[in-house]
């Protein structure tokens, strides 16, 4: 099994931890090649906080809902007490995946092979007939010891995560920066208005290689026009700040920039905002390593994104809004709203809104990235700080996650 350094090389790595002007990004094989992408599998989305469901797919006391995260099957389900918690979706019997499709309202879970049948709790309730007998009372196994494994889980603003690391830092820790961003509003009131998940051609670090504003103009024409409403023209400064903190990247815009008094669409209801706070305009955050969440003045829009291969990724988008605005006599100005972000027909291909064109724009260059001349790759130091910060990110995790698994091995 290769190593960061095995597959990069050690003068690549040093290239992208350099100075931001003198530095280079990550090469091709970063982001096509399966031995890179097995790497981050096993030592980089398991010790992370990846986000998986939103609290809507876990409703009610008995709905289950499975999923796979660094190739781990994990079932999230709500339990009887209104807790969120997250198990391993494997049997203690013989290893066999215990849910397999979404559920609602479940009394118990069961194993489809055998029938071993588990509490909402986790705790095994029946093994019928493993000796025997309709109760297998006089089967030897502890029962205790039986259950289906717990995995750490969390909530964040609509969001579950989960994290295969016993020793990661607790959520809360990790999405303070973000929770700090977002703290002007009320976002524990709102209500899922619309959802939509798209399958893009591309590596999931395309997606926060993108987490800037330098190609706002030419991406997202009919949307951003003016690159005086991105940069001051006179000194050369952005309007929104990039900020890289731990596991959190933002995109802050400034009260200075000319989009801060952009009303949206005034007609639609707003997010509540918090007595005492400054005014909010929009914000963008980037909770390391698979969930993102843009904000404006109407709605918040986390975005769960699913590494399903080297070459491509599963974006699970979600619009929520303060409850008033899902008033019927407001239908047409949400869909007003979803049109900026998923174009007017709702579908990829058409290109029509801003998520299906960074989308299409991260496949243009994965396509590239399959190219030998792909990888003499720059940073504008003006615009992209988020970016490299996220490079030496991804290598800083994997460096020690391959440094905890051979401490191990010793």
């Amino acid at each position: 099994m290769g190593s960061a350094i095995d597959i990069l090389g050690a003068e690549t790595i040093s290239a992208v931890r350099r100075p931001i002007a003198q530095a280079r990004g990550l090469p091709g094989v970063a982001y096509t090649s399966r031995e890179f992408f097995d790497l981050e599998q096993r030592e980089l989305f398991p010790k992370s906080w990846m986000s998986v469901c939103f609290v809507e797919d876990v409703a009610e006391p008995g709905d289950a809902f499975p999923v796979v995260t660094a190739g781990v099957p994990i079932v999230v389900l709500r339990a009887e007490n209104g807790e969120i918690r997250a198990f391993h979706n494997v049997c203690r019997h013989r290893a066999t995946i215990v849910v397999q499709r979404p559920e609602k309202r479940l009394r118990h879970l069961q194993c489809p092979y055998h029938a071993w049948t588990y509490g909402l709790d986790g705790s095994l309730k029946a093994i019928p007939y493993f000796d025997g007998t309709p109760d297998a009372a006089g089967s030897g196994i502890d029962r205790d010891q039986y259950g289906l494994v717990p995995v750490r889980c969390g909530v964040w603003n609509h969001i579950v995560f989960v994290n295969l690391d016993a020793g990661a830092p607790p959520l809360e820790h990790i999405v303070q920066p973000a929770a700090a961003e977002l703290a002007p509003l009320a976002l524990d009131d709102l209500r899922l208005g619309h959802r939509l998940t798209w399958d893009f051609d591309a590596n999931w670090k395309l997606v926060f290689d993108n987490w800037e504003v330098y190609h706002h103009v030419w991406v997202h024409e009919g949307v951003f026009d003016r690159m005086s409403d991105e940069v001051d023209l006179r000194t050369g400064r952005p309007y929104t700040d990039s900020i890289a903190n731990g596991d959190v990247m933002l995109l802050h815009v400034r009260p200075d920039s000319p989009r801060f008094a952009d009303p949206g669409i005034p007609e639609l209801p707003p997010i509540p905002q918090r007595n005492g706070t400054q005014p909010f305009l929009a914000a963008a955050v980037a909770i390391l390593a698979n969930t993102t969440a843009t904000t404006t003045l109407q709605s918040y829009q986390p975005v769960i994104y699913t590494p399903l291969s080297p070459s491509r990724t599963r974006a699970t988008m979600a619009w929520y809004y303060a409850s008033e605005a899902l008033d019927p006599k407001y239908d047409e100005l949400r869909e007003r709203s979803l049109d900026r972000w998923l174009g007017p027909t709702r579908k990829f291909e058409d290109r029509g809104g801003i998520r299906s064109q960074d989308f299409v724009c991260m496949q243009l260059q994965q396509e590239a990235r399959g190219s030998g001349v792909a990888d003499e790759v720059l940073f504008s130091p003006t615009w992209e700080a988020n970016v490299q910060s996220f490079q030496k990110w991804v290598i800083e995790r994997i460096e020690s996650g391959d440094n905890r698994s051979r401490n191990a091995n010793l």
